[in-house]
C-alpha cells in the first residue's frame, strides 16, 4: 500500500490544493491549470507551456511569466511543487484525485476543475474538455466494473449505487437503464423495476422523441410477466430475511380452506384482522398459488384525498403492464388524476352523471387492459382508501357481470384493519356477503402450537417454555412475534425477559429500540418517509431532507438492513406508526414544513400540501391550498368534499387572523351546499 503523499491536488469537482499540516489552498487560474495539465500529462516542456498558459505574449516574457508563477507557487506552500529545468514534472510529493486509482469504487466524480473558467486559453480549454471526456470514459468504466461485480456477489444496495451513478453521468444510455432494471428485479422489487422502465421510456421520449430499443422493452415484459432472470443469491444481511417473512405460512389452515372455497364460488373475498395479524402474507400466498397477483397496497395520509388511491392504484397498474396503450378517451379521463398522461390537454372538470359515469368507466377499462394474465388483485389497507375511491370501487363490484367472472377482469382479495372502515363502506360490505357476491374471513392470531412451529422455522431453539411465554405476551399475532424474535436476535437473548413483559402488546416500544440502533442519516431518512406519508417517494425524500441521492440510498439500505423498510415502503404500516410516535414535536414540524415546500411544485393535489402546512402550525399558508383542494373536488364531481375544504379553509383563514380570506371560503362553501340540494 502507497504511502500518503504530503499533498493533495484535487481537480475534480471544485478544486483545491491541501497541505501536510491541514492548510488548504486556491492557486490562481493559471496555476490550477499548470499543475492540473502536469498531473495528467506527466510532463511538459517550458515552450510547450508557455503557449498554452499565455498564447498571446511573446515568448521572452511568457517564459518569464512561468518563472514568477512558478516562485509564487512555493511562497505559498513553501515546497517545490514543480520539478525540473527545460521539462517540467510535477513533484513526487503531490498526490492527484484523478490519476488512476487502486480500485473501481475509488474513481473520484465531479467536472474537471469545477467552477474555473479559461475562455481567454482556448488551446487549454479545448485540452480540459478532452481530458474530460477520457476521465469520464474511465469513471464509467470503473462503475461498471463495480456494478458488475456487487452484482456477482449478490451485494444488491452496492450494485444499484453504482448503477445511479452510471446514470447520472450517462442518463440517456439505455444499457444502464437496463443494468438499473435488471437490478431492482434481482433485488426483489418488481414494481421499482417497472417504476424504472417507465422512467427510461419517458426520458427517451422527452428527449429524443423515440421509444426504449427491443431488448429494453423485452426485459421489461420478462419482468412483467415475472420471469426468472439469471443472478446469484441475495447478500445474507444482520437479520436474517426469515425474521421479514418466514419461508413457510404456519397456522393458517381453516383461513386457507375458506379462501379456496370463495374462490371456487367466484366471490369476491375481504380479509380483516387487527394489524401485524398476516393478512398481507395470508392474501400473498394464496393469491400465489393460484397464478400471478397484482399487489396494491393502501396508503396511510390518503384517506381525506378524493381519488388519492384510485391514481395510487391507477399509476400500478400501468406500471405492471408497460405494453399496455390506453385508448384516447381512457387516458384524457384517467388523467384527471394521473397528469402525467394529460399530454399538454386542457381536461374539463366534471358537471353531470353522465361524465362521471364515463370517468368510472374509463378506470374500469384500465382494470380490464391491465388484468391481462393476473389471477387476483390484492387491495391492501383499504382502510386507507378515500370516499371517491371506495364509491368507485363500488361501482366496480356492482356490473353486470362481478369481477373475476370473466376473463379480462382479475378478482380481487381485500384486506383491511378490524374496525377501521367507516360506517357505510362497512355496510356495503356486509350488504355484499349477505348477498353471497363476497366472502369475509376474520383473522386472528395464532395458537400455541403455530407459535412453537414458526419458532422452528426460524431456527429458533430455547427453553421449552419460549413459544407458551411469547404467545401469552403478544396473543400469537405474527407481526408481534416477529419483531419480539427480531429483538431476541440483536440482543442475543432468546427469552420472554423481564424488560420484554413490562411492555404492552403493542410493537411500537420493540421498533423503537430498532430504530435507535440506527446512525442519525438512516432514523433521519425514515422519519421523513413516514411524514411524506403516500407522497413519498426517494426522489422527493431527498429533497425534504436536501440530501443528496447517493448519502439517501446509503441511509436507505441501513434502514432496508434492519428491516424498517423493504423496497421503496415502509416493512409494515406499525412500523411506520412506531417512527411517527418516536418523533419529537420540533423534528415533526420541522418535516411537515420541509414535505409542504417539496409537494408545493409536485404533481400532488392540493390537500396534501394544505395538511402539512396544518401539521407545521402555520394555517396562513394552508388556507389557500385548502381553497385549491376544494376547487379540484369540484372538478371531479365532489361537492361534500369541496364543502369539507372550504370548511377547513376558513377555519385555517380564521386562525391565521384572515378574516378576508374566511369570508371567501365561508361564500364559496355556500355557492357548494346550494348545488349539493
Amino acid at each position: 500500500m502507497a504511502e500518503p503523499r504530503p499533498f493533495q491536488l484535487v481537480i475534480r469537482g471544485p478544486p483545491g490544493l491541501h497541505g501536510p499540516g491541514g492548510e488548504t489552498w486556491l492557486p490562481e487560474r493559471k496555476t490550477l491549470a499548470l499543475l492540473t495539465y502536469l498531473a495528467l500529462e506527466g510532463e511538459a516542456t517550458r515552450p510547450a507551456l508557455v503557449r498554452l498558459l499565455w498564447p498571446d505574449t511573446p515568448e521572452g516574457a511568457a517564459r518569464n511569466n512561468l518563472v514568477h508563477l512558478l516562485r509564487r507557487l512555493y511562497r505559498l506552500t513553501g515546497a517545490a511543487l514543480v520539478e525540473g529545468q527545460e521539462t517540467l514534472t510535477l513533484s513526487a510529493h503531490v498526490g492527484v484525485d484523478a490519476r488512476a486509482p487502486a480500485g473501481p469504487d475509488q474513481v473520484p466524480s465531479g467536472p474537471l476543475l469545477q467552477g474555473v473558467e479559461f475562455d481567454e486559453l482556448p488551446d487549454f480549454a479545448e485540452w480540459r474538455l478532452a481530458w474530460q471526456e477520457r476521465l469520464d470514459a474511465r469513471e464509467l468504466q470503473a462503475l461498471t466494473q463495480q456494478a458488475a461485480g456487487a452484482e456477482q456477489r449478490g451485494d444488491w444496495p452496492a450494485a444499484l449505487s453504482a448503477a445511479a451513478l452510471l446514470l447520472e453521468l450517462d442518463p440517456l444510455a439505455e444499457e444502464h437503464w437496463r443494468r438499473a432494471i435488471r437490478l431492482h428485479y434481482l433485488a426483489g422489487d418488481r414494481p421499482a423495476a417497472l417504476a424504472t422502465y417507465h422512467r427510461c421510456r419517458d426520458l427517451l421520449r422527452r428527449e429524443l422523441d423515440c421509444d426504449p430499443e427491443p431488448e429494453t422493452v423485452a426485459l421489461a415484459r420478462r419482468i412483467d410477466q415475472g420471469e426468472r432472470l439469471p443472478g446469484p443469491p441475495p447478500r445474507a444481511r444482520e437479520l436474517p430475511l426469515s425474521m421479514l417473512r418466514p419461508p413457510v405460512l404456519i397456522g393458517r389452515e381453516g383461513a386457507w380452506a375458506q379462501l379456496e372455497a370463495a374462490w371456487a364460488a367466484g366471490q369476491t373475498i375481504y380479509v380483516t384482522g387487527a394489524p401485524g395479524v398476516g393478512k398481507t402474507r395470508l392474501a400473498q400466498d394464496f393469491v400465489a398459488s393460484k397464478g400471478r397477483a397484482l399487489y396494491l397496497p393502501g396508503h396511510p395520509g390518503a384517506e381525506q384525498v378524493p381519488y388519492a388511491a384510485a391514481a395510487h392504484n391507477a399509476r400500478a397498474r400501468l406500471a405492471a403492464a408497460p405494453d399496455v396503450a390506453l385508448p384516447d378517451w381512457v387516458r384524457r379521463e384517467v388523467s384527471r388524476v394521473l397528469p402525467e398522461l394529460r399530454e399538454g390537454e386542457v381536461v374539463q372538470p366534471i358537471q353531470s352523471e353522465a361524465d362521471r359515469l364515463n370517468y368510472f368507466l374509463a378506470h374500469l377499462e384500465v382494470v380490464r387492459l391491465t388484468g391481462q394474465g393476473v389471477a387476483a388483485v390484492i387491495s391492501d389497507d383499504v382502510q386507507h382508501y378515500d370516499p371517491a375511491t371506495v364509491e368507485l370501487g363500488a361501482f366496480f363490484l356492482t356490473q353486470s357481470l362481478p369481477l373475476g367472472q370473466r376473463g379480462d377482469v382479475p378478482r380481487h382479495i381485500i384486506l383491511y384493519r378490524q374496525g377501521a372502515l367507516p360506517p357505510l363502506t362497512q355496510q356495503r360490505i356486509d350488504a355484499l356477503v349477505r348477498s353471497g357476491m363476497a366472502a369475509h374471513i376474520d383473522l386472528g392470531g395464532l395458537d400455541g402450537r403455530s407459535v412453537t412451529a414458526l419458532l422452528d422455522e426460524l431456527g429458533i431453539t430455547g427453553p421449552s417454555v419460549l413459544a407458551r411465554e411469547l404467545h401469552d405476551w403478544t396473543g400469537g399475532n405474527p407481526q408481534h412475534l416477529l419483531e419480539a424474535v427480531r429483538h431476541m436476535h440483536l440482543s442475543g437473548e432468546y427469552s420472554v425477559d423481564a424488560a420484554l413483559r413490562e411492555r404492552a402488546r403493542t410493537v411500537t416500544p420493540l421498533v423503537a429500540e430498532r430504530l435507535a440502533r440506527l446512525s442519525p442519516r438512516a432514523l433521519q431518512g425514515a422519519r421523513g418517509a413516514a411524514v411524506l406519508g403516500d407522497a413519498f417517494t426517494l426522489e422527493r425524500l431527498s429533497e425534504v431532507l436536501r440530501l443528496g441521492l447517493l448519502d439517501l440510498t446509503a441511509a436507505w439500505e441501513e434502514l432496508e438492513a434492519a428491516q424498517v423498510v423493504t423496497g421503496e415502503r415502509f416493512s409494515h404500516d406499525t412500523v411506520r406508526e412506531a417512527v411517527l410516535a418516536s418523533l419529537p414535536a420540533p423534528v415533526r414540524t420541522l418535516l411537515h414544513r420541509a414535505c409542504a415546500r417539496v409537494l408545493a411544485g409536485a404533481p400532488v393535489h392540493p390537500a396534501r400540501v394544505a395538511r402539512h402546512w396544518s401539521e407545521a402550525g402555520d394555517p396562513g399558508q394552508a388556507a389557500p391550498w385548502f381553497l385549491r383542494a376544494a376547487e379540484t373536488a369540484l372538478q371531479t364531481l365532489r361537492p361534500e368534499e369541496a364543502g369539507a375544504y372550504y370548511d377547513e379553509a376558513a377555519a385555517a383563514a380564521r386562525a391565521a387572523g384572515d378574516p378576508d380570506g374566511e369570508r371567501r371560503a365561508l361564500d364559496a362553501r355556500a355557492q357548494v351546499a346550494g348545488l349539493s340540494r
